[in-house]
């Protein structure tokens, strides 16, 4: 069996711990040195230091976490004298402090003793503490309050984490309601902790779910930014759909999505089809409202307060999804052309649709046969994920055109810019002859056609 590392023994923790199972004692055998650095030092000190939640529990489950969490007995104030340059004063207000290695980030927060959470998210009044018991005391889920001092390779799981890991199970800590009622994130933090792998949902605990149902009122109290972090997250796993059904049937999912409070179920079965596994964030969630006008799908985002390169790239897809292309080789190579990547998505998405009763929020019906025909016809043609620039520019067209300024001399590019992917011309002598034969002279020039889909 591998060993553990071998560190400084630091202060003790006030509750009684057990050796840490193998998939544990694994895991402390490749922590990295920073991490292993800072144990020492705060060890070093007299005081104590654990690894704690999320790491613990991916540690027991095997899979890879991104964050390492420390707590400790060490004053924010010490810490900072402790680590000098290194440390970075984050949340020193909560106890957090920011320590640097040379590999990363590693987030310590001291013990706390806390008042009433009035505002729903963040305690009255912290207290610095010694007590590692009282602090598990007050976290979230079972799996998330277990602690692993490092030097004497133990466990300390005092509400049966590793229990409700086995069982696939999210069950609060102690009394659900005040749970809740102390941080109403923990909600959606519920449901996003509902979908840990590719097999069945996790099971939550009744207990936790009744408390939901009389408390999710209470995350209008959190920050609309928290909450979109949450769903962002929730998006993020393979299958989201199962949990936003989940959601939505509990009542939660509205106080999310607020402008667009109820969405087609259907979707969320088809978000969890293997085919859309691969939509990135923005097509997801273009494919959620994909029955809400765009305008609307844009305005949810700006009330979630998301980036603006997310509204943009959400209502690209979201407007493109409502159009299917022409079943014509030409037209499908100016698709290709303007969605580049997102072609195959766009495609598959309509696959997937295909049958059920989705309502497209431009009204488009589609049948099996007519978008199995544009696939066909567009995996046959020649496909490229980067555009192509127009082969002629202004200078170009005037000195072939005479008279042709302003307005009409762009839009004339533009023109030519769609015959040329259209028919795929490479060479300026083919532009040239594609030229003599438009009727560019007159005629209203919005009508003319442009490299665009739709």
């Amino acid at each position: 069996m591998m060993e553990g590392p071998t560190l400084t023994k630091g202060l003790p923790a006030d509750l009684e711990g057990e050796p840490c199972p193998p998939q544990l004692i694994r895991w402390l055998a490749t922590l990295d040195n920073d991490i292993l650095s800072l144990l020492e030092t705060i060890a070093k000190d007299g005081e104590g230091a654990w690894l704690v939640g999320g790491c613990v529990r991916d540690a027991w489950l095997g899979t890879p976490s991104t964050d390492v969490d420390f707590c400790t007995t060490c004053t924010p104030d010490r810490l900072l004298t402790l680590f000098g340059d290194r440390a970075i004063p984050t949340g020193v207000d909560f106890g957090t402090v920011t320590i640097k290695g040379d590999n990363g980030h590693f987030e310590v927060t001291t013990l706390r003793t806390e008042s009433l959470y009035r505002d729903g998210r963040r305690p009255e009044r912290v207290e610095w503490g010694t007590s590692l018991k009282e602090d598990l005391s007050r976290r979230d889920f079972t799996f998330n309050s277990m602690a692993v001092d490092v030097a004497r390779q133990l466990l300390y799981d005092p509400y049966n984490g590793l229990s409700d890991l086995g069982s696939r199970t999210v069950r609060a800590v102690g009394d659900a309601g005040l749970r809740c009622e102390e941080d109403a994130l923990r909600i959606l933090r519920a449901y996003r902790f509902m979908r840990r792998d590719e097999g069945p949902l996790w099971t939550m605990e009744p207990s936790l779910h009744s408390a939901i149902n009389k408390h999710r009122s209470r995350l209008n109290m959190v920050t609309v930014e928290r909450r979109w972090m949450e769903l962002q997250k929730i998006l993020a796993v393979p299958r989201p759909g199962e949990v936003l059904e989940h959601m939505q049937n509990d009542g939660v999912l509205p106080f999310v999505f607020t402008n667009l409070r109820v969405l087609n179920p259907v979707l969320f079965h088809l978000l969890d089809q293997p085919a859309l596994v691969p939509l990135a964030l923005n097509q997801r969630l273009a494919f959620l409202m994909c029955e809400h006008e765009t305008k609307d799908a844009v305005a949810q985002l700006q009330a979630l307060r998301t980036s603006k390169e997310l509204q943009r790239t959400t209502a690209m897809f979201h407007e493109q999804l409502g159009f299917l292309p022409e079943a014509r080789k030409a037209s499908l190579r100016v698709f290709n052309h303007v969605m580049g990547t997102t072609a195959e998505h766009h495609l598959t998405a309509h696959e997937t649709m295909v049958g059920y009763n989705i309502n497209l929020h431009t009204g488009l019906q589609t049948s099996k046969e007519s978008v199995h025909e544009v696939r066909r016809l567009w995996e046959q043609i020649e496909r490229t994920n980067e555009t192509q620039p127009c082969l002629v520019d202004g200078h170009w067209i005037m000195a072939r055109t005479g008279a042709v300024e302003g307005m009409r001399l762009g839009r004339l590019k533009q023109w030519l810019h769609r015959i040329q992917i259209e028919e795929g011309l490479t060479t300026l002598s083919e532009m040239e002859a594609a030229l003599t034969k438009l009727s560019y002279e007159h005629g209203d020039v919005e009508a003319w056609p442009r490299p665009v889909f739709p």
